[in-house]
Protein backbone atom coordinates (compact mmCIF):
# COMPACT_ATOMS: atom_id res chain seq x y z
CA UNK A 1 0.00 0.00 0.00
CA UNK A 2 1.29 3.59 -0.62
CA UNK A 3 3.34 5.29 2.06
CA UNK A 4 1.45 7.77 4.18
CA UNK A 5 -1.87 5.98 3.84
CA UNK A 6 -3.43 4.25 6.80
CA UNK A 7 -5.48 1.13 6.26
CA UNK A 8 -6.98 1.04 9.76
CA UNK A 9 -10.45 -0.49 9.64
CA UNK A 10 -13.15 0.44 12.10
CA UNK A 11 -15.59 -2.04 13.60
CA UNK A 12 -18.83 -0.38 14.62
CA UNK A 13 -20.86 -1.56 17.59
CA UNK A 14 -23.67 -3.35 15.79
CA UNK A 15 -27.27 -3.26 16.96
CA UNK A 16 -27.51 -7.02 16.64
CA UNK A 17 -25.94 -9.25 19.22
CA UNK A 18 -23.06 -11.40 18.00
CA UNK A 19 -22.90 -15.13 18.43
CA UNK A 20 -19.59 -16.77 17.69
CA UNK A 21 -19.74 -20.08 15.90
CA UNK A 22 -17.63 -22.67 17.66
CA UNK A 23 -16.40 -26.07 16.55
CA UNK A 24 -16.63 -28.35 19.58
CA UNK A 25 -14.75 -31.50 20.41
CA UNK A 26 -16.72 -34.58 21.38
CA UNK A 27 -17.69 -34.21 25.01
CA UNK A 28 -16.56 -30.56 25.11
CA UNK A 29 -17.81 -28.92 28.31
CA UNK A 30 -17.11 -25.27 29.06
CA UNK A 31 -16.75 -24.31 32.72
CA UNK A 32 -15.49 -20.79 32.06
CA UNK A 33 -17.19 -19.06 29.15
CA UNK A 34 -15.58 -15.68 28.32
CA UNK A 35 -18.37 -14.85 25.85
CA UNK A 36 -20.83 -14.35 28.74
CA UNK A 37 -19.11 -11.16 29.91
CA UNK A 38 -17.94 -9.95 26.49
CA UNK A 39 -18.99 -6.58 25.10
CA UNK A 40 -20.45 -6.35 21.59
CA UNK A 41 -17.37 -4.75 20.07
CA UNK A 42 -15.16 -7.43 21.65
CA UNK A 43 -17.28 -10.15 20.05
CA UNK A 44 -17.18 -8.31 16.73
CA UNK A 45 -13.39 -8.04 16.79
CA UNK A 46 -13.06 -11.68 17.81
CA UNK A 47 -15.24 -12.68 14.87
CA UNK A 48 -12.98 -10.66 12.56
CA UNK A 49 -9.91 -12.32 14.12
CA UNK A 50 -11.37 -15.72 13.28
CA UNK A 51 -11.41 -14.70 9.61
CA UNK A 52 -7.97 -13.10 9.25
CA UNK A 53 -4.86 -11.92 11.10
CA UNK A 54 -5.68 -8.67 12.89
CA UNK A 55 -4.14 -6.07 15.18
CA UNK A 56 -6.55 -4.60 17.72
CA UNK A 57 -5.87 -0.91 18.25
CA UNK A 58 -7.76 0.17 21.38
CA UNK A 59 -6.97 2.38 24.34
CA UNK A 60 -5.99 1.17 27.79
CA UNK A 61 -8.93 -0.31 29.69
CA UNK A 62 -10.93 -1.29 26.60
CA UNK A 63 -10.46 -5.03 27.14
CA UNK A 64 -7.97 -6.03 24.46
CA UNK A 65 -6.79 -9.05 26.46
CA UNK A 66 -10.34 -10.32 26.76
CA UNK A 67 -10.62 -10.29 22.96
CA UNK A 68 -7.51 -12.50 22.86
CA UNK A 69 -9.13 -14.82 25.41
CA UNK A 70 -12.30 -14.95 23.29
CA UNK A 71 -10.20 -15.93 20.28
CA UNK A 72 -8.49 -18.70 22.27
CA UNK A 73 -11.91 -19.88 23.38
CA UNK A 74 -13.15 -19.99 19.78
CA UNK A 75 -10.02 -21.84 18.65
CA UNK A 76 -10.03 -24.30 21.53
CA UNK A 77 -10.83 -27.19 19.17
CA UNK A 78 -7.25 -26.71 17.90
CA UNK A 79 -5.58 -25.96 21.23
CA UNK A 80 -7.20 -28.19 23.85
CA UNK A 81 -5.58 -31.54 24.61
CA UNK A 82 -5.09 -34.12 23.17
CA UNK A 83 -4.18 -31.76 20.28
CA UNK A 84 -0.46 -31.07 19.91
CA UNK A 85 -0.91 -27.47 18.76
CA UNK A 86 -0.69 -24.66 21.31
CA UNK A 87 -1.39 -20.98 21.71
CA UNK A 88 1.68 -18.85 22.41
CA UNK A 89 0.97 -15.52 24.10
CA UNK A 90 3.91 -13.08 24.02
CA UNK A 91 4.33 -10.20 26.47
CA UNK A 92 7.42 -7.95 26.50
CA UNK A 93 8.02 -7.90 30.27
CA UNK A 94 8.05 -10.40 33.13
CA UNK A 95 5.33 -8.46 34.95
CA UNK A 96 3.05 -8.62 31.90
CA UNK A 97 3.74 -12.33 31.42
CA UNK A 98 2.54 -13.08 34.95
CA UNK A 99 -0.38 -10.66 34.73
CA UNK A 100 -1.70 -11.91 31.40
CA UNK A 101 -1.24 -15.57 32.35
CA UNK A 102 -3.48 -15.01 35.37
CA UNK A 103 -6.13 -13.26 33.25
CA UNK A 104 -6.19 -16.15 30.77
CA UNK A 105 -6.30 -18.78 33.53
CA UNK A 106 -9.12 -16.96 35.35
CA UNK A 107 -11.18 -16.33 32.20
CA UNK A 108 -11.09 -19.57 30.22
CA UNK A 109 -10.63 -23.34 30.52
CA UNK A 110 -6.98 -23.69 29.56
CA UNK A 111 -3.88 -25.12 31.16
CA UNK A 112 -1.55 -22.11 31.21
CA UNK A 113 2.25 -22.18 31.52
CA UNK A 114 4.43 -19.11 32.14
CA UNK A 115 8.04 -18.69 31.00
CA UNK A 116 10.43 -15.83 31.72
CA UNK A 117 13.99 -15.39 32.93
CA UNK A 118 16.73 -17.99 32.87
CA UNK A 119 16.14 -21.69 33.48
CA UNK A 120 18.77 -24.31 32.66
CA UNK A 121 16.16 -27.02 32.10
CA UNK A 122 14.38 -24.85 29.53
CA UNK A 123 17.37 -25.20 27.19
CA UNK A 124 16.49 -28.76 26.16
CA UNK A 125 14.10 -30.45 23.72
CA UNK A 126 12.80 -32.73 26.46
CA UNK A 127 11.78 -29.80 28.67
CA UNK A 128 9.67 -28.20 25.94
CA UNK A 129 8.18 -31.51 24.86
CA UNK A 130 6.96 -31.97 28.43
CA UNK A 131 5.63 -28.39 28.63
CA UNK A 132 3.72 -28.69 25.35
CA UNK A 133 2.35 -32.05 26.50
CA UNK A 134 1.05 -30.44 29.71
CA UNK A 135 0.02 -26.90 28.76
CA UNK A 136 -2.30 -25.48 26.10
CA UNK A 137 -1.44 -21.78 26.38
CA UNK A 138 2.21 -20.80 26.79
CA UNK A 139 2.73 -17.24 28.03
CA UNK A 140 6.31 -16.04 27.64
CA UNK A 141 8.65 -13.17 26.84
CA UNK A 142 9.44 -12.88 23.12
CA UNK A 143 13.15 -13.59 23.58
CA UNK A 144 12.31 -17.05 24.90
CA UNK A 145 10.18 -17.90 21.86
CA UNK A 146 12.90 -16.54 19.56
CA UNK A 147 15.47 -18.76 21.30
CA UNK A 148 13.16 -21.79 21.11
CA UNK A 149 12.43 -21.28 17.42
CA UNK A 150 16.14 -20.84 16.70
CA UNK A 151 16.93 -24.18 18.39
CA UNK A 152 13.81 -25.96 17.07
CA UNK A 153 12.52 -26.56 20.61
CA UNK A 154 9.27 -25.11 19.29
CA UNK A 155 8.35 -24.94 15.60
CA UNK A 156 6.08 -22.33 14.07
CA UNK A 157 3.76 -25.00 12.67
CA UNK A 158 3.10 -26.19 16.24
CA UNK A 159 1.52 -22.83 17.10
CA UNK A 160 -2.19 -22.52 16.27
CA UNK A 161 -2.52 -18.99 17.66
CA UNK A 162 0.28 -16.47 18.20
CA UNK A 163 -0.64 -13.42 20.29
CA UNK A 164 1.52 -10.29 20.50
CA UNK A 165 0.81 -8.05 23.49
CA UNK A 166 2.04 -4.46 23.01
CA UNK A 167 2.73 -5.42 19.41
CA UNK A 168 3.80 -1.89 18.39
CA UNK A 169 7.37 -3.06 19.16
CA UNK A 170 7.22 -5.10 15.94
CA UNK A 171 8.36 -2.70 13.23
CA UNK A 172 9.95 -3.52 9.87
CA UNK A 173 13.24 -1.76 10.69
CA UNK A 174 13.34 -2.98 14.29
CA UNK A 175 15.54 -5.70 15.77
CA UNK A 176 13.08 -6.30 18.62
CA UNK A 177 12.39 -10.03 19.23
CA UNK A 178 8.82 -9.51 17.98
CA UNK A 179 10.17 -8.37 14.61
CA UNK A 180 12.84 -11.09 14.50
CA UNK A 181 10.28 -13.83 15.14
CA UNK A 182 8.17 -12.69 12.20
CA UNK A 183 11.03 -11.90 9.81
CA UNK A 184 12.90 -15.17 10.32
CA UNK A 185 10.32 -17.80 11.20
CA UNK A 186 6.91 -16.71 9.88
CA UNK A 187 6.39 -17.63 6.24
CA UNK A 188 2.98 -16.52 4.97
CA UNK A 189 3.14 -18.93 2.04
CA UNK A 190 3.73 -21.99 4.23
CA UNK A 191 1.09 -24.70 4.29
CA UNK A 192 0.54 -24.21 8.02
CA UNK A 193 0.98 -20.88 9.81
CA UNK A 194 -0.43 -19.62 13.12
CA UNK A 195 -3.29 -17.18 13.35
CA UNK A 196 -1.72 -13.83 14.31
CA UNK A 197 -3.43 -11.56 16.84
CA UNK A 198 -1.79 -8.30 17.91
CA UNK A 199 -2.83 -5.86 20.64
CA UNK A 200 -1.74 -2.28 21.16
CA UNK A 201 -2.93 0.95 22.72
CA UNK A 202 -0.62 2.84 20.36
CA UNK A 203 0.57 1.45 17.01
CA UNK A 204 3.62 3.70 17.05
CA UNK A 205 6.85 3.57 19.03
CA UNK A 206 9.87 5.81 19.55
CA UNK A 207 10.54 9.52 19.87
CA UNK A 208 8.12 11.69 17.96
CA UNK A 209 6.11 8.67 16.95
CA UNK A 210 2.85 10.06 18.27
CA UNK A 211 2.70 12.78 15.61
CA UNK A 212 -0.05 12.43 13.01
CA UNK A 213 2.52 12.37 10.21
CA UNK A 214 4.15 9.22 11.61
CA UNK A 215 0.94 7.38 12.46
CA UNK A 216 0.03 6.00 8.98
CA UNK A 217 3.63 4.97 8.28
CA UNK A 218 3.90 3.14 11.62
CA UNK A 219 0.57 1.39 11.10
CA UNK A 220 1.63 0.21 7.64
CA UNK A 221 4.95 -1.05 9.04
CA UNK A 222 3.11 -2.91 11.79
CA UNK A 223 0.68 -4.49 9.33
CA UNK A 224 3.50 -5.56 7.04
CA UNK A 225 5.66 -7.23 9.71
CA UNK A 226 2.73 -9.01 11.41
CA UNK A 227 0.99 -9.94 8.14
CA UNK A 228 -2.17 -8.48 9.67
CA UNK A 229 -4.63 -5.62 9.38
CA UNK A 230 -5.23 -3.00 12.07
CA UNK A 231 -8.79 -2.75 13.41
CA UNK A 232 -10.26 -0.33 15.91
CA UNK A 233 -13.70 0.61 17.24
CA UNK A 234 -15.73 3.78 16.83
CA UNK A 235 -15.57 6.03 19.88
CA UNK A 236 -19.35 5.85 20.33
CA UNK A 237 -19.11 2.12 20.99
CA UNK A 238 -16.66 2.69 23.85
CA UNK A 239 -18.33 5.57 25.67
CA UNK A 240 -20.46 3.39 27.94
CA UNK A 241 -17.49 1.19 28.89
CA UNK A 242 -14.52 3.53 29.22
CA UNK A 243 -14.45 6.62 31.40
CA UNK A 244 -12.44 9.51 30.01
CA UNK A 245 -9.94 10.51 32.67
CA UNK A 246 -9.39 14.12 33.67
CA UNK A 247 -5.67 14.77 33.33
CA UNK A 248 -3.93 16.95 35.91
CA UNK A 249 -0.27 17.85 35.38
CA UNK A 250 1.92 18.26 38.45
CA UNK A 251 5.45 19.63 38.35
CA UNK A 252 8.39 18.76 40.58
CA UNK A 253 11.93 20.07 40.89
CA UNK A 254 14.92 18.65 39.02
CA UNK A 255 17.37 16.08 40.41
CA UNK A 256 19.14 17.13 43.61
CA UNK A 257 22.90 17.75 43.48
CA UNK A 258 23.60 14.85 45.86
CA UNK A 259 21.78 12.44 43.56
CA UNK A 260 23.97 13.58 40.66
CA UNK A 261 27.15 13.05 42.67
CA UNK A 262 25.91 9.60 43.71
CA UNK A 263 25.34 8.70 40.05
CA UNK A 264 28.97 9.58 39.30
CA UNK A 265 30.07 7.33 42.16
CA UNK A 266 27.87 4.50 40.88
CA UNK A 267 29.39 4.89 37.42
CA UNK A 268 32.84 4.48 39.01
CA UNK A 269 31.69 1.27 40.70
CA UNK A 270 30.39 -0.05 37.38
CA UNK A 271 33.67 0.73 35.60
CA UNK A 272 35.67 -0.95 38.37
CA UNK A 273 33.56 -4.11 38.07
CA UNK A 274 33.75 -4.02 34.26
CA UNK A 275 37.55 -3.84 34.36
CA UNK A 276 37.69 -7.08 36.35
CA UNK A 277 35.74 -9.00 33.69
CA UNK A 278 38.71 -9.45 31.36
CA UNK A 279 40.80 -10.93 34.14
CA UNK A 280 38.15 -13.14 35.76
CA UNK A 281 36.18 -14.45 32.76
CA UNK A 282 37.94 -16.06 29.80
CA UNK A 283 34.86 -17.08 27.79
CA UNK A 284 33.99 -14.23 25.40
CA UNK A 285 30.21 -14.84 25.29
CA UNK A 286 29.97 -15.19 29.06
CA UNK A 287 31.92 -11.95 29.48
CA UNK A 288 29.55 -10.09 27.13
CA UNK A 289 26.51 -11.52 28.91
CA UNK A 290 27.89 -10.50 32.31
CA UNK A 291 28.67 -7.01 31.04
CA UNK A 292 25.13 -6.67 29.72
CA UNK A 293 23.64 -7.90 32.99
CA UNK A 294 25.81 -5.46 34.97
CA UNK A 295 24.68 -2.55 32.79
CA UNK A 296 21.02 -3.45 33.21
CA UNK A 297 21.40 -3.78 36.99
CA UNK A 298 23.22 -0.42 37.10
CA UNK A 299 20.55 1.30 34.99
CA UNK A 300 17.83 -0.13 37.19
CA UNK A 301 19.40 1.20 40.39
CA UNK A 302 19.99 4.62 38.77
CA UNK A 303 16.33 4.70 37.77
CA UNK A 304 15.30 3.96 41.38
CA UNK A 305 17.62 6.70 42.65
CA UNK A 306 16.13 9.28 40.29
CA UNK A 307 12.53 8.21 40.79
CA UNK A 308 12.51 7.36 44.51
CA UNK A 309 15.61 8.92 46.06
CA UNK A 310 18.42 7.46 48.16
CA UNK A 311 16.14 5.39 50.38
CA UNK A 312 14.45 3.73 47.40
CA UNK A 313 17.79 3.07 45.70
CA UNK A 314 19.06 1.43 48.90
CA UNK A 315 16.06 -0.91 49.00
CA UNK A 316 16.49 -1.75 45.30
CA UNK A 317 20.18 -2.57 45.79
CA UNK A 318 19.42 -4.79 48.77
CA UNK A 319 16.58 -6.59 46.98
CA UNK A 320 18.69 -7.28 43.90
CA UNK A 321 21.60 -8.39 46.07
CA UNK A 322 19.81 -10.76 48.42
CA UNK A 323 16.39 -11.34 46.87
CA UNK A 324 15.05 -13.87 44.39
CA UNK A 325 17.44 -14.27 41.45
CA UNK A 326 14.48 -14.06 39.07
CA UNK A 327 14.27 -10.36 39.95
CA UNK A 328 17.73 -9.93 38.50
CA UNK A 329 17.10 -12.17 35.50
CA UNK A 330 14.12 -10.00 34.63
CA UNK A 331 16.55 -7.15 33.94
CA UNK A 332 18.45 -8.91 31.16
CA UNK A 333 17.10 -10.13 27.83
CA UNK A 334 19.96 -12.46 26.84
CA UNK A 335 18.85 -16.07 26.79
CA UNK A 336 20.93 -19.23 26.57
CA UNK A 337 24.22 -17.70 27.79
CA UNK A 338 25.23 -17.85 31.44
CA UNK A 339 26.76 -14.86 33.23
CA UNK A 340 28.97 -14.36 36.27
CA UNK A 341 26.58 -12.94 38.85
CA UNK A 342 29.35 -12.44 41.42
CA UNK A 343 30.36 -9.32 39.47
CA UNK A 344 26.87 -7.88 39.98
CA UNK A 345 27.01 -8.90 43.65
CA UNK A 346 30.16 -6.80 44.09
CA UNK A 347 28.58 -3.82 42.36
CA UNK A 348 25.35 -4.02 44.38
CA UNK A 349 27.26 -4.42 47.65
CA UNK A 350 29.14 -1.19 46.88
CA UNK A 351 26.00 0.76 45.97
CA UNK A 352 24.12 -0.52 49.03
CA UNK A 353 27.01 0.54 51.26
CA UNK A 354 27.09 3.97 49.60
CA UNK A 355 23.36 4.62 50.01
CA UNK A 356 23.33 3.23 53.55
CA UNK A 357 26.10 5.61 54.61
CA UNK A 358 24.07 8.57 53.32
CA UNK A 359 20.92 7.40 55.11
CA UNK A 360 22.83 6.90 58.36
CA UNK A 361 24.04 10.50 58.20
CA UNK A 362 20.71 11.45 59.78
CA UNK A 363 21.01 11.17 63.57
CA UNK A 364 17.46 9.94 64.12
CA UNK A 365 16.38 7.45 61.42
CA UNK A 366 12.71 8.08 62.27
CA UNK A 367 12.97 11.87 62.03
CA UNK A 368 11.23 14.02 59.43
CA UNK A 369 14.61 14.62 57.80
CA UNK A 370 14.15 11.23 56.12
CA UNK A 371 11.05 12.58 54.37
CA UNK A 372 13.00 15.25 52.51
CA UNK A 373 15.33 15.34 49.55
CA UNK A 374 17.59 13.59 48.74
CA UNK A 375 16.37 10.64 50.86
CA UNK A 376 13.03 10.82 49.04
CA UNK A 377 13.10 12.20 45.49
CA UNK A 378 11.22 15.36 44.57
CA UNK A 379 9.03 13.22 42.33
CA UNK A 380 8.10 10.83 45.14
CA UNK A 381 7.48 13.69 47.59
CA UNK A 382 5.17 15.31 45.04
CA UNK A 383 3.25 12.05 44.72
CA UNK A 384 2.97 11.71 48.52
CA UNK A 385 1.59 15.25 48.65
CA UNK A 386 -1.01 14.46 45.98
CA UNK A 387 -2.12 11.26 47.72
CA UNK A 388 -2.32 13.11 51.06
CA UNK A 389 -4.62 15.67 49.45
CA UNK A 390 -6.91 12.90 48.21
CA UNK A 391 -6.88 11.21 51.61
CA UNK A 392 -7.97 14.42 53.33
CA UNK A 393 -10.70 15.13 50.78
CA UNK A 394 -14.19 14.44 52.15
CA UNK A 395 -15.30 12.82 48.87
CA UNK A 396 -12.43 10.31 48.90
CA UNK A 397 -13.13 6.93 50.50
Amino acid sequence: MPDGESSTAVVADQQNSFSLSTVKNHGDTVKKDPTKIARKYQLALCKKAMEENIIVYLGTGCGKTHIAVLLMHEMRHLIKKPNKDVCVFLAPTVALVNQQAKVISDSADFEVGTYCGSNKRSKSHQYWEEEIEQFEVLVMTPQILLHNLSHCFIKMEMIALLVFDECHHAQVKSSHPYAEIMKIFYKSNSTKVPRIFGMTASPVVGKGASTEANLPKSINSLELILDAKVYSVKDEALKSFVTTAKVNIYHYSSTANMETSLEWKMEEFKLQCTETLGRSIEDHQKRLSTKKLLKRVHDNVVFCLRSLGIWGALQASRDLLSGDRSERHALVEAEGISSDESVCDKYLAKTAELFNSKCNSVDDPSSWERLKEPFFSAKLLRLIGILTTFRLATSFS
